[in-house]
Order: C-alpha cells, then sequence, then structure tokens
C-alpha cells in the first residue's frame, strides 16, 4: 500500500483570478512540483464566456460540477455541452484554441492537466468504477458530495465533499481502494498518472 491520503478540500484553497477576468481557479494539486507539474487538478468558477488559455503540449479534461452548463468551441471540432450531470470528464487538447461559452448561470468545473510528454493518465468515473486497483505512480480522487475510501485492511479515509484526495507510490505497489457515498450520490472521477 502506498503512502496515506493526502485531502486537498476546495474551500481551503484560496481563489486565484483569472488574466482575462471571466473566472477564478483553485489549485488543489500541482504534481509533483508546482513550478514544473506533470499534472494539475484545480476547480474553477466560470463566470464569464471568453478564450481558454493556451497550454502547449498539455492533454486537458473538464467537467461541470455545478451551476450552469457551459459549451466547448474547440477550434477544428465539433461543440460540445457540458453540465452537471455529465458523467465522464471531456478530454481536449491544450495546443489548439478553445472558447468557453458560459451560460446565463454561473458554473463550477473540475479540471485536470497533464505535460503529455511527461506521463500517461487514464480518469475514471466512480459511479462506473467505484473500486480501484492500480499500480500507477500516483492516484487521485476527487469527489463532489462527502464519501469513504476503504483500503483492502478495511482502513478508512473520510473525505468531505469537493475534495481532492491523493496518493503518491512511488515504489508502484499494488494500491486497492474502495470509494462509497455518504449520500445517494456519488459522482466524482479517480485518475491515474503513470510516469
Amino acid at each position: 500500500m502506498p503512502a496515506a491520503c493526502n485531502i486537498v478540500r476546495v474551500e481551503d484553497i484560496a481563489p486565484v483570478p483569472w488574466k482575462n477576468g471571466g473566472g477564478v481557479t483553485r489549485e488543489l494539486l500541482a504534481w509533483p512540483d508546482p513550478r514544473h507539474w506533470i499534472l494539475r487538478i484545480s476547480v474553477a468558477q466560470i463566470r464569464e464566456s471568453g478564450p481558454f488559455s493556451l497550454f502547449p503540449g498539455v492533454d486537458r479534461w473538464i467537467a461541470v460540477l455545478s451551476g450552469g452548463s457551459v459549451r466547448l468551441e474547440t477550434e477544428g471540432l465539433a461543440t460540445v455541452e457540458l453540465s452537471p450531470s455529465r458523467t465522464q470528464l471531456q478530454p481536449f487538447s491544450g495546443d489548439l484554441l478553445t472558447h468557453c461559452e458560459a451560460g446565463t448561470t454561473e458554473s463550477c468545473d473540475f479540471n485536470v492537466m497533464l505535460q503529455r510528454a511527461q506521463g500517461r493518465l487514464t480518469p475514471h468515473a466512480v459511479q462506473e468504477l467505484p473500486a480501484m486497483e492500480t499500480t500507477a505512480n500516483l492516484l487521485a480522487l476527487f469527489v463532489v458530495a462527502s464519501a469513504v475510501v476503504t483500503t483492502e485492511q478495511d482502513e478508512a479515509c473520510h473525505l468531505p465533499s469537493m475534495a481532492l484526495a491523493w496518493w503518491p507510490n512511488p515504489q508502484r505497489e499494488r494500491c486497492s481502494l474502495r470509494v462509497a457515498g455518504s449520500h445517494s450520490g456519488l459522482r466524482g472521477w479517480w485518475l491515474q498518472l503513470e510516469v
């Protein structure tokens, strides 16, 4: 089993305003180092329509957590409508110009970025995969509502709502975890990073 669970709550992170003034971002994890990250996980408030910043060499994923729907218009691709009812993370490329069309209601979004030349990321919705077994270098789990993660040894990690849990696994040990929601609705994503 890798190291103990690290937990970051969205409400504990100070918001950073976007340069274009269209929203704010709360960075939950920049791994392994904030200045030289391979994986970056954040939650953002989208208040106005506008272009996303370009991130050459970066693969991106997004999901709407709450609030209004948004439309992603990526250069050369079909427009995608994102709403809080959608289960899967929406992938898109940081190399391409992407415009975000906000609705009339502010939305809260979950965002993941990966330096594609430095690792491989595999996301899974917890509704479809409540149990995870992996030997990845890093395993992360974001939950929208409070949840409990248990190990094979029945050790429990209690996650509050809107929180990220993550486990570094430098020795590539086998990690087996299961997540269960405290409420009827379980929504969130496992993120496996291999470098």
